[in-house]
């Protein structure tokens, strides 16, 4: 039995890989977590599914959760293998919702699902039809590993008796005389099957030869096409970047002039907390610090004056009401005035005699004289006192002379008649003359009380304070103006240091904007020209890689694979015809023996030429699951498996393997698969064993899957010479 394709759409880590495998040794190479063990299971289960033998129901193995696809798709595998001269395709889906197998045949892909029964696992059993062997017989013979046989007793059964050899010989020889005649002897015979093989395979090597330089060229393009993509796209991101900077950049610029225009408008208290915060740099934060500094200065030796505008005001208010109330004064004395002229004018005259009336009216007038120049002495005085600011003594003066004058009139006009109606106007006068008085009381009472306030003995005295407190405040109010005055000009001074310290500033960052901005612009200008060259290279690669892509050198290669592989196949079958007769009658002596020492013989051989002949004598024992047992030559003692050394408890299991292998009733020989197996062998013994398979992997399909490089070094001349063998590196 040979495989020679496997492709995992779906199965662990891998999805949509594909897999040839040579007819000899397959050396799967690579380290630790590249996906070796899954290959192997998956062609377990493309072969056999993930159902467990010998139950009666469907029941998954533990490995159908362990290898379910890592990435979203379908869980599936598709294997081809060869087996008794026919090849066939088996394509399962593995998900247990949609569990479905179908087997055709090659090469015209002829279904032949429906000619296999299900069993009562809804299995149809293709593989275990074919070789007799179920799934765990199958891992058991052909996974060389360090385990026990898990169907150990459904293992006897398959080794054949000398009575069931007779008749498969006489039927295997006919089957091969008919080979015979359809393959042919002679490679240059152009009628046979030999012939036809070897021409198709000098025609693949030729377009073999043509596809390989047509893929160099595209290789070459390909790379050259790779490497300009990505310094397009890096070219792309840098300028990106180029250009993110330069928009930066010009909002900078843009934010520099608002800066440069704010600099010249009057700066206030939320201002200098905005340029502070807003401030680019340590030197513009200073300068920015050191104005307000200047400005805090200014503002604390500002001289206020409020203490005195608030005495001012309300003395001021006094003074108003108080000056309506002398005004007032006055206008009653005078009219207390009148009333006393008009009363001395009405006074009733003496009855002496005329010559007495002449002197009386002589001496009357003279008196009047003197009383009219004193009045007018006095109305002097008092309009002095009232330009002089006394309006009390020049109240006093004016009242005075208006009394002086009316007593003068009243002496010259004495003598009048008196009577009834007379008596009456000098009644109503008195009451007159005493309301005024009155008056004049109330309002002398009220001009005390208003000067007493501000500690005032009469209203002169109250007009000397508020002349002083006039001067006071109009004193403080010229320094007050002064100070704002100075305060002002060295606002303007600090205000127009820091707005020439601030635009040089600004200035240099202008500057250094724009230089920037011109680099930028310079680099971006360089990236654009070098992009437009990449990608007319890449342009003219395209053009010339679709030249060559007619030309598919993993086609031809394939193509070349399965022409010299099925020449090969013509080949062995015509020399397996030659020797078919000696083999089968070596066979049917084989057979003729009990099975039983046969295989302890072969498990003997086996060790004696691995160990180098350190052991030569092993024991299968097929009642308790053919255990293995070992003859110590030295001491001649029995050892079981588990008292020998790690690396000779694997070779003991390889030993018991291949002779189990060897005699198990197959048609052709089985496919051995070793995984990591040889991590515990010396390298005496591990290139002894190499060398055993490399004998087996002549008729026996060989999967070694390593991690190791030791195996690829001691199989590497082998592989060199022999095209049946290949080496499959991963990752």
């Amino acid at each position: 039995m040979k495989m020679e394709e496997l492709v995992l759409v779906g199965f662990g880590k891998w999805q949509d890989a594909s897999f040839r495998f040579a007819p000899g040794i397959n050396l799967f190479y690579a380290p630790n977590e590249s996906g070796k063990s899954t290959i192997l299971q998956g062609i377990f289960a493309a072969l056999y599914g993930m159902k467990r033998d010998y139950v009666k129901s469907a029941r998954y193995l533990p490995e159908y959760e362990k290898y379910r696809p890592w990435q979203s798709g379908s869980y599936e595998t598709i294997i081809t293998y060869k087996l008794a001269g026919k090849t066939y395709r088996l394509h399962r889906q593995l998900t247990k919702e949609g569990e479905e197998a179908r087997l055709f045949l090659d090469p015209e892909w002829t279904e032949l699902t429906d000619l296999y029964l299900e069993d009562r696992r809804k299995e149809r059993n293709f593989i275990e039809k074919h070789t007799g062997l179920t799934r765990s017989l199958f891992t058991d013979l052909t996974w060389i590993r360090r385990e026990p046989l898990q169907a150990a007793e459904h293992l006897t059964p398959t080794f054949t008796t000398a009575e069931e050899a007779n008749p498969a010989v006489q039927q295997i020889l006919a089957e091969l005389d008919r080979e015979v005649a359809l393959i042919g002897k002679k490679e240059r015979a152009e009628n046979t099957l030999l012939g036809k093989a070897a021409t198709k395979v000098a025609q693949k090597e030729q377009e073999k030869e043509s596809a390989k330089a047509a893929w160099r060229t595209i290789s070459q393009l390909t790379l050259q096409i790779a490497e300009a993509t990505e310094e397009c796209q890096q070219l792309e991101l840098r300028r990106s970047r180029l250009q993110q900077r330069l928009d930066r950049s010009t909002g900078q610029a843009k934010a520099l002039q608002e800066r440069w225009q704010r600099s010249h408008a009057p700066v206030s208290q939320q201002d200098w907390a905005w340029w502070e915060q807003t401030a680019r740099s340590e030197a513009e934060l200073a300068i920015h610090e050191e104005a307000r500094r200047g400005f805090t200065q200014v503002n604390m030796s500002t001289v206020a004056v409020q203490q005195s505008n608030d005495q001012l005001i309300p003395l001021q208010h006094d003074y108003e009401k108080g000056a309506p109330l002398l005004k007032q004064r006055e206008a009653l004395h005078i009219r207390l005035a009148t009333l006393a002229v008009s009363a001395l004018s009405t006074s009733p005259r003496s009855t002496a005699s005329r010559s007495t009336r002449q002197g009386n009216q002589a001496k009357r007038k003279r008196g009047a004289a003197l009383m009219w120049g004193g009045s007018g002495i006095l109305s002097v005085l008092g309009l002095i006192g009232f330009m002089s600011g006394h309006p009390v003594l020049g109240g006093i003066s004016v009242t005075a002379a208006l009394l002086l004058f009316g007593f003068g009139v009243f002496l010259l006009r004495v003598g009048g008649s008196t009577g009834r109606a007379k008596q009456t106007a000098d009644h109503d006068a008195v009451q007159e003359s005493q309301r005024v008085q009155e008056e004049i009381a109330s309002i002398d009472a009220e001009i005390t009380t208003l000067v007493q306030r501000w500690g005032a003995s009469n209203w002169d005295t109250f007009l000397e304070r508020r002349e002083e407190l006039l001067k006071s405040t109009s004193k403080q109010q010229s320094e007050q103006l002064l100070s704002e005055m100075a305060k002002t000009k060295q606002e303007t001074d600090l205000s127009a240091s820091w707005g020439e310290a601030l635009r040089t500033l600004l200035d240099q960052e202008k500057n250094e904007l724009e230089t920037e901005q011109g680099k930028l612009r310079i680099e971006m200008v360089e990236i654009e020209e070098r992009l437009q060259e990449l990608r007319e290279q890449m342009a003219r690669g395209h053009g010339e890689m679709a030249v060559h892509e007619s030309l598919s050198l993993s086609r031809a290669t394939d193509e070349l694979a399965e022409a010299q592989a099925a020449l090969r196949q013509l080949q062995n079958k015509r020399d397996a015809l030659q020797l078919a007769r000696e083999m089968l009658q070596e066979a049917v002596g084989e057979w003729r023996r009990d099975s039983t020492p046969a295989v302890n013989q072969q498990a003997s051989e086996i060790i004696e030429h691995v160990t180098g002949g350190a052991y030569r004598d092993v024991r299968l024992d097929p009642r308790e699951g053919f255990a293995i047992r070992l003859l110590e030559p030295t001491k001649q003692m029995v050892l079981e498996q588990d008292q020998c050394s790690t690396g000779t408890i694997d070779q003991l299991y390889l030993a018991q393997r291949l002779a189990l292998v060897h005699h198990a009733k197959q048609s052709e020989p089985l496919p051995l698969f070793f995984d990591d197996h040889f991590v515990h062998y010396d390298e005496e013994r591990l290139r002894r064993t190499l060398d055993y398979v490399a004998m087996l992997a002549q008729e026996h399909q060989v999967f070694l899957f390593t991690c190791h490089e030791r195996e690829l070094r001691m199989l590497a001349p082998l592989l060199r010479q022999e095209k049946r063998h290949a080496v499959h590196r991963l990752g």
